[in-house]
């Protein structure tokens, strides 16, 4: 096996499961982004078990990692210059690549996924993806035994009272049928689950049970499906508010004859059983069970009108997932087509309840006028909804075609088998999807059952060229418009309530605190979690090293510690990992610390009654509350890093983030200034009093930088001063103060406290180049682009003047830093954080009011005194820990357990 690639940057946003029962054969659709540094990509591969099946497309334009990774700097000129670190040569706009890979599961042990690039030059690289583990098929949910004519699968999800009372007693009225009802509830309410026990109680023939997370219709009715005895003969699905007529059952057994599926009519009834239609059908839209191609297409057959055969589910079963919206109706109408024949019975045998949500709504007019920013949002809404046609129609179509092609060997027909490849074929040009423009001489026959689908596929097929030309045009995106091949979002089954609030800002702030779906059993081990938002390594700075260290330190202690993102993660380099680990006292950090992405898995989180929780900011404070309740705890442990109220605009978020301090919870404060802040304003743990919230919090001193100050001799020989300013222009920055400071500089500058032997520099932005500030009176700023610690360390012992603000009560690692590297180092005070306990960290702090003024007077004094070599060096002895091991020590950390303990 070849080495990894580090300039081989691949980000897999969907389609690794994360398992599959032993010897299953499916297919999976994998999208993501994939560049090379230094190389454009000639030809990529998905490989699974070293199988390779080249990418449908690749190098396609992806706008949104190109500005993650080459962010718009504060002075607006993004794409001009070299590119960030990430990306040296801004390869990543042509990086969207997808491909559909047939896998086959071996019978024992993990499928191995990996991406093989063929650059420029000819070399190979690969990165591996990931794996999929074998999982097994989950057990029946009756007795093998209990084996009656039909069993019915039926999918809940907070029903209507009224109408799931009146579902449940039309199949208790069944005639000439023996029959069982398996329900599988979607994590309804415990009102309605409540309602829907006792609705089936006293009944054995019903057989309830709640999933342990929100899967959606789609995927509940694969979970219901999968608990079917293999002793069951028939099937049938029911929804949970329709009304089944007396021989519903018995007359879909009767005319199931030789087919593999049966279905019939349905009347259309509103939900206060007024008619709405007599058939289903309609001059509109005529029914189809023959055409594999049209329900490929367009599906007709509804699945609570259906029968069918238990052996349907060897081949159905585990589910497809493909990209966009997918029925499961669909999908077992295609498998039974493809393997043999559809039977239909053409009279209604139950009334449908529509509801108002499902009626097919109209389209709102479209914009009107003839200027160009109208006919370019035109155009644009266009592009959008053919973009949307390629990845929820066709990939999501060929994702089917490519799985019964995987399963279906030797059990589909050999005339199914050419209408499937011929639709995998469809968007090879020039003239792979003509068939689908043929079909539409359909519709003068009156075959109109597939309601113009062909054309909205062939619209999908049309996009791909078009936005693969629109890349290969430009090398970088056209700022301003927004194109790209991202991938539609797909809707999410968890947090109903939060999707469905239609005001972004309130839904962002919902979901940021949304709790994780956990599923609690004594079967998985006791862990410390430690909740971060995400990890990203644009952003990480000294906040998540500390995060990090925790976490290692707790578990050298003999602790089980998992590491948990609560925040959707976006996609990490293959190689990231290693670049965590790189960060003074992370080496080897994965090897004890287990890491689990809670907002991007495919399955709840398992946790033991047990479990501990450590939340690190605001919002994760807010999903630990809510986790403790789940568990045998009432309290999680806060590490406080920050007076969190004070990173946002006064307005809800920051009334969120300071009504989490009265959330129960004993607290971790990084640095005692921090905790004297709490304890004077009483906030928290001290809202009891100072000896109250002594008793029930720490504080520890993150590790700063470890720097050695030059000797006086060295110093003293510079030609040059240079004074370092902690410039962050980024918003992320804000409380950093750049402006002020900046400002500062200018005013100082203006009153000379700067001779011509004085050069200014600022450190501390993400962007990923250097740039100047021309400032008034000669001088001119130099900013320097982010440095990894190495090079940080040897920055700092170059200046003699630092500047560094931060507009909370934290000191901030920064100014520490620059005062142990001999800098005279201007900072400011606020409120706790006094020039005395400034002053008695360092001899070098030059703590002044945050003002023009005050930063101008303390800026005047580093200057004057910058000479002063014993000063500076006797300064350097900072009283402040510069190693991990000394910040975690063994007393501490069995403290903090003990703290944990005590929740």
């Amino acid at each position: 096996t070849p080495a990894p690639d580090p300039d081989l940057d691949v980000r897999v946003e969907r389609g690794v499961p994360t398992g599959l029962p032993p010897g299953s054969a499916t297919a999976i659709f994998i999208y993501g982004a994939c560049f090379h540094r230094r190389l454009p990509i000639r030809r990529l591969e998905v490989l699974v078990d070293g199988a390779a099946t080249q990418a449908t497309a690749h190098g396609m334009p992806r706008t949104d990692l190109y500005y993650r990774l080459n962010p718009a700097s504060a002075w607006g000129d993004v794409g001009r210059g070299p590119g960030s670190k990430a990306d040296p040569e801004r390869m990543s706009y042509r990086s969207g690549f997808w491909a559909t890979v047939p896998v086959r599961m071996p019978t024992s042990g993990p499928a191995a996924v990996s991406v093989r690039a063929t650059l420029a030059d000819g070399s190979v690289s690969t990165s591996m993806v990931g794996s999929i583990e074998p999982r097994p098929a989950p057990a029946p949910l009756a007795a093998a035994d209990a084996a009656p004519d039909v069993t019915i699968c039926m999918a809940t999800y907070e029903p209507d009272p009224e109408l799931f009372a009146r579902q449940v007693e039309s199949i208790r009225a069944q005639q000439g049928v023996e029959w069982s009802c398996l329900i599988s509830d979607d994590r309804s309410s415990p009102e309605a689950f409540e309602m829907i026990e006792a609705a089936v109680a006293g009944d054995p023939r019903f057989v309830l049970s709640r999933s342990p997370r929100r899967l959606g219709f789609y995927r509940n009715f694969e979970r219901v499906l999968g608990m079917v005895p293999a002793a069951a003969r028939l099937i049938a699905l029911s929804d949970q508010d329709d009304v089944w007529y007396p021989d519903k059952l018995a007359t879909l057994r009767d005319a199931l004859g030789d087919a593999r599926l049966v279905y019939s009519d349905q009347r259309v009834v509103g939900p206060d059983g007024a008619v709405l239609a007599e058939s289903y059908w309609s001059a509109a839209r005529t029914n189809n069970y023959e055409s594999l191609a049209s329900l490929l297409v367009a599906n007709t057959v509804t699945g609570a009108a259906a029968l069918f055969r238990r052996d349907l589910l060897d081949l159905a079963l585990p589910f497809p997932d493909p990209p966009g919206e997918q029925y499961h109706d669909q999908w077992l109408a295609l498998v039974a087509r493809s393997t043999g024949r559809i039977a239909y019975v053409d009279r209604p045998l139950y009334d449908y309840v529509q509801h108002g949500g499902a009626a097919l709504g109209h389209q709102a007019p479209r914009a009107r006028g003839t200027d160009g920013a109208t006919a370019l949002r035109r155009l644009m809404d266009a592009a959008v909804g053919w973009r949307v046609a390629y990845f929820e129609a066709y990939c999501r179509i060929r994702v089917l075609a490519e799985t019964l092609l995987a399963r279906g060997e030797g059990r589909i027909t050999s005339r199914s088998r050419r209408v499937l490849e011929r639709f995998r074929r469809s968007d090879r040009p020039p003239l792979g999807g003509a068939w689908l423009l043929l079909r539409r001489a359909r519709r003068l026959l009156g075959r109109t059952e597939t309601q113009d689908g062909e054309i909205i596929i062939l619209r999908g097929l049309l996009w791909r060229p078009a936005i693969a030309a629109l890349g290969a045009i430009r090398s970088r995106p056209l700022p301003g418009i927004g194109y790209d091949a991202r991938m539609p979002a797909e809707r999410s089954t968890a947090g109903d309530v939060v999707a469905g609030i239609n005001h972004p800002g309130t839904r962002a702030l919902a979901t940021i605190v949304e709790p994780l779906e956990l599923s609690v059993s004594a079967a998985e081990p006791e862990r410390i979690n430690l909740l971060i938002p995400t990890i990203e390594l644009q952003h990480l700075f000294g906040g998540y090293i500390t995060k990090f260290n925790l976490a290692r330190k707790l578990a050298e202690h003999g602790r089980r510690v998992r590491i948990l993102t609560v925040d959707h993660t976006p996609p990490l380099p293959s190689s990231w990992r290693a670049e965590v680990e790189a960060y003074a006292g992370l080496s080897g950090l994965f090897d004890r610390v287990e890491v689990a992405f809670a907002r991007d898995r495919d399955a709840p989180v398992g946790v033991n009654p047990r479990d501990s929780f450590i939340a690190t900011t605001w919002w994760t404070a807010e999903i630990a509350h809510a986790a403790v309740a789940e568990v045998e705890r009432d309290r999680f442990l806060y590490l406080i890093q920050e007076f969190e109220p004070y990173t946002h605009p006064m307005g809800s978020w920051a009334a969120y983030a300071l009504g989490t301090y009265d959330l129960p919870h004993n607290a971790l404060f990084s640095t005692a200034l921090l905790r004297d802040f709490f304890a004077e304003r009483g906030y928290g743990v001290y809202a009891g009093g100072k000896r109250a919230g002594r008793a029930v919090s720490l504080d520890f001193q993150n590790a700063i930088t470890a720097v050695t100050a030059p000797p006086v001799e060295e110093m003293a020989s510079r030609e040059r001063r240079r004074l370092l300013f902690y410039a962050r222009p980024e918003g992320h920055g804000a409380r950093n103060m750049f402006e002020l400071g900046l400002l500062a500089l200018v005013e100082a500058n203006r009153q000379g406290v700067f001779g011509p032997e004085w050069d200014l520099y600022g450190i501390g932005s993400v962007e990923g180049r250097d740039r100047t500030i021309e400032l008034p009176g000669g001088h001119r700023l130099e900013l320097l682009s982010k440095r990894d610690q190495g090079s940080y360390a040897e920055v700092l012992t170059a200046h003699d003047v630092g500047l560094a603000l931060m507009s909370t009560p934290h000191p901030s690692l920064v100014p520490l830093e620059m005062a142990s590297a001999g800098m005279l180092t201007v900072t400011n005070s606020f409120e706790t954080k006094t020039p005395e306990a400034m002053t008695a960290l360092s001899a070098n702090l030059i703590t002044r009011p945050p003002s023009v003024d005050g930063i101008v007077e303390g800026l005047r004094e580093a200057v004057a005194g910058v000479d002063d070599y014993d000063r500076r060096v006797a300064g350097s002895a900072v009283d402040w820990s510069r190693d991990w091991e000394q910040s975690f020590n063994d007393k501490l950390i069995g403290e903090i357990v003990a703290l944990l303990d005590a929740t």
